[in-house]
């Protein structure tokens, strides 16, 4: 592994990690981190290693405004999320010929992953893993616009024990009003994976099901029978999960 700085559209420091196989390949991973999570969080990192074992040369990275990458908070949104993925994308085609690309995530980063899909046909393949969509509705959202901000913590990935907390402006929101991969999942002309988690609550299998029957083909649905949503917490989910994810790559390619 080695930790990398990209520079993001504003020339900030975007942090990442790349796995590097042992021989030189042709294929590229990114992988992106859901709401406020951490690139260096188990399910991305465990991820990062199958897909290097498997010939890709993988990246993982936090984007702008959050854990070690420079910026704000406030520049913590989709619009700059999706800069984020075209930066470390350029980035790496600066080093390698990489002719076939998979751009994936948990959660929100499946969401951005599919929305930057539907934007750049050098995508080759797009993952979601219990991806989300749409932007903030209901109570959620009055009670983010009436106090400003949204504090949210999550555990230090090498220390679950202690704790980090962003506190998200409301204009996170207004920005997301932009986007909604349930509008662009069906501009995606690369293979697309949906994995839903069979016990996921806060993505339920039924919404990750409407995504996928938006979108055209080539595309594969996966239900992971005893998954739910926080699946990274437990090592043995994520063995399961990155199974059916190599799975799925396989009978694709």
């Amino acid at each position: 592994m080695e930790t990398i700085t990209i520079p993001n559209s504003y020339q900030q420091n975007i942090a990442a990690v790349v796995h590097r196989p042992r021989l030189a390949t042709e294929k590229l991973a990114i992988l992106c981190p859901g709401f406020l999570d951490s690139k260096n969080y188990d399910h991305l990192r465990m991820l990062a290693d199958e897909l290097t074992q498997n010939g890709y040369t993988s990246v993982r990275f936090d984007p702008t405004g959050t854990w070690e990458s420079e910026g704000d908070i406030s520049e913590y949104v989709t619009s700059q999320y999706i800069q984020d993925i075209k930066s470390v994308l350029e980035h790496m085609l600066l080093e390698g010929a990489f002719t076939h690309v998979l751009l994936g995530g948990h959660s929100r980063g499946g969401q951005v992953s599919f929305l930057y899909a539907a934007r750049d046909p050098r995508i080759s393949v797009a993952l979601g893993i219990m991806p989300s969509y749409g932007s903030v509705v209901g109570k959620r959202r009055e009670d983010w616009e009436a106090s400003k901000v949204k504090t949210s913590s999550r555990e230090l990935p090498f220390d679950k024990t202690q704790t980090r907390t962003f506190s998200v402006p409301f204009e996170h929101v207004l920005d997301r009003d932009q986007f909604d991969a349930f509008a662009d999942v069906d501009k995606i002309a690369a293979p697309k994976i949906f994995l839903a988690g069979e016990h996921d609550i806060l993505v339920p299998p039924d919404r990750v099901r409407a995504l996928f029957d938006h979108a055209h083909e080539p595309k594969t649905f996966i239900l992971a029978k005893g998954i739910d949503h926080e699946y990274r917490q437990n090592l043995n989910d994520i063995t399961k999960v990155n199974a059916l994810i190599l799975e799925a790559l396989a009978e694709l390619f």
